[in-house]
């Protein structure tokens, strides 16, 4: 266990993890380092090959400009070793004699095969918790398999209901499904740490990515059993066979959603209508109509053209009244009349959100080396007793070796000059 650093959280104050995780468990990195763990990054000597991916600070493609780099080792320490030499391990298993937790994504048995698997770490250091991420277990038939993100968001289920309905299938723009599998990474190493307090015994933790996406499908899930069909991909509507109803609506400067729907969201749908009448755009067909009968039940069991035509022409005067305002204005109007719906925010929105800067989520980051500051999303919590912090932005290559091998391990100048003579740090 390590001291506390000024300006970490103390939650995870004395605790001390090895991050050897490529761009698919970074993210577990960044939360301990949020928690006040001390997290130390793991590179090849020359750098991480996450160094190269864009986007970079001002344009500039440099392995120390990378956003992505900065994001998702922000509050790390990085020291370079080179696994592939003998002395390179030989650092490793001093640095797990001295840790708590290790985090890594190589293919599965990589390790195994250097001598630095579980049962060699756990030799080293009993309390050591080894968690590896995978793209799909460490059993048979998938063990030996890689994945990418794309393949993960593909095997995961997430794919085939993202789209529109007469296209194929889509996926997010950003490597979901290795923010999934590092979140659930740090909740399985946390899990594995209450126990480990107990009784002093760590033990291997395995991800497996493709079962990470298959956790964000909610009830899709169930939909084979219970209906005996898929969900389909319905790009922005929803509904019943025969039958759909749009969820996102056009507006004057991009897009709001909104499920419109009676039944126990009447107060909502009438209040609605009510403001389309203020600006004098509700049908009187709309103002009449019995809505506590227009509930979600009623669309999962309906059937024919003329359910379909109705939510056609409801929608079309839906559209005509969100047309007239700005997103801003439809979700301060809707705040005030106590509506469900939502803006569609684009990154810009978020930057500019009232209620995350009334949260304090974005936080300035000191770059001393850039000579700016770089606000970057908050901690993935607020706790009232031991609040998470952003320690401190990504280590450049090797910045911390001196203070590691040297001061954390006891390496003398000597030894530290073999072992970069050799090529091991």
């Amino acid at each position: 266990m390590t001291t506390s650093a000024p300006g970490r959280s103390a939650l995870m104050a004395g605790y001390r993890v090895l991050d050897l995780s490529d761009e698919k468990g970074m993210l577990c990195g960044k939360m301990f380092a949020d928690m006040g763990a001390e997290v130390i990054k793991i590179e090849p000597p020359g750098g991480d090959a996450a160094r190269s991916l864009p986007p970079f600070y001002h344009d500039e493609a440099d392995p120390e400009k990378s956003l992505f780099w900065f994001a998702y080792n922000a509050g790390k320490k990085g020291v370079t070793l080179d696994l592939e030499t003998a002395d390179g391990r030989a650092v490793l298993r001093d640095l797990v004699a001295v840790s708590d937790f290790v985090i890594e994504t190589f293919p599965v048995g990589y390790l195994d095969e250097l001598g630095l698997g579980y049962a060699a770490l756990s030799q080293c250091n009993p309390r050591i918790i080894l968690t590896s991420i995978t793209p799909f277990g460490d059993t048979e038939a998938g063990r030996d398999q890689q994945a990418d993100d794309l393949i993960a968001w593909a095997t995961g289920g997430a794919m085939a209901i993202m789209g529109e309905k007469d296209r194929g299938p889509a996926r997010i723009n950003l490597l979901q499904s290795y923010f999934h599998a590092s979140a659930e990474a740090a909740v399985g190493s946390m899990t594995a740490h209450y126990p480990r307090e107990i009784s002093g015994e760590g033990q291997h933790v395995v991800v497996n990515m493709q079962a990470c996406v298959v956790w964000t499908l909610m009830n899709e899930q169930a939909f084979p059993i219970l209906h005996g069909n898929s969900v389909e991909r319905n790009g922005v509507f929803a509904g019943s066979e025969g039958m759909r109803q749009r969820l996102v609506f056009p507006c004057k400067d991009g897009y709001i959603t909104l499920l419109v729907a009676g039944g126990p969201l009447t107060p909502s749908l009438t209040a609605f209508i009510g403001w389309m009448d203020e600006k004098g755009l509700a049908p009187q067909w709309m103002l009449d109509k019995d809505w506590t009968q227009w509930g979600p039940a009623t669309f999962m069991n309906a059937r024919g053209d003329e359910v379909q035509k109705e939510i056609d022409e409801i929608e079309a005067a839906i559209t005509a009244f969100l047309k007239t305002l700005t997103k801003a204005e439809i979700y301060a109007g809707a705040l005030k009349r106590r509506i469900l719906l939502a803006p569609v925010a684009t990154a810009e929105d978020i930057t500019a959100s009232e209620q995350l800067a009334a949260r304090e989520f974005f936080v300035p980051v000191e770059h001393e080396d850039l000579g700016a500051t770089i606000p970057y999303p908050g901690p993935f919590a607020k706790l009232s007793h031991t609040p998470l912090s952003v320690a401190g932005r990504a280590p450049h290559i090797g910045e911390h070796n001196a203070e590691v091998y040297g001061e954390l391990l006891g390496y003398g100048r000597e030894k530290l000059a073999v072992l970069r003579t050799v090529g091991a740090v």
